[in-house]
């Protein structure tokens, strides 16, 4: 419940300081637009914990929950990226888009079973690319 709070809070904020972003006088600072992703991104690791779990015996159900999680955040963190052009944000975007379309072929009354090493080296994708954009935002900093 927490975290669904804070992520529709980092939406809104995004959703903010993008609309504000639409004209001259009032465009978002890339300082502004680095802050936010880099809550976001936070946030996104907290939630993206679990894809280095994943194994044969992880039902269907758990990734769809994970998924959906992860999701909100990612989402946050494209919107973010608009201001900022990070490859980095694209790339995790993506590696994310994949995992789901693997996620949404799968039997949602099942576990993971064959599928695993594909999803773990998807899941691979997604936490690399968001340690990379970590990395490249500075938000280390």
């Amino acid at each position: 419940m927490k975290q669904s709070r804070r992520a529709g809070l980092a939406l809104t904020f995004l959703f903010l300081l993008l609309l504000g972003g639409c004209s001259v006088e009032t465009a978002p600072s890339s300082a502004d637009a680095r802050r936010a992703l880099c809550q976001t991104l936070i946030s996104l690791r907290e939630s993206a914990a679990g894809l280095s779990q994943i194994d044969a015996n992880t039902s269907v159900s758990q990734l769809r929950d994970m998924r959906e999680g992860i999701g909100r955040w990612v989402e946050a963190a494209r919107l973010a990226n608009t201001v900022l052009q990070l490859q980095q944000i694209t790339e995790m975007v993506n590696a994310y888009d994949a995992f789901s379309r693997t996620v949404d072929s799968l039997n949602p009354d099942q576990r993971v079973g064959a599928t695993a090493a594909g999803l773990q080296a998807s899941s691979a994708q997604i936490l690399t690319a968001l340690n990379q954009a970590y990395s490249v935002a500075r938000c280390g900093q």
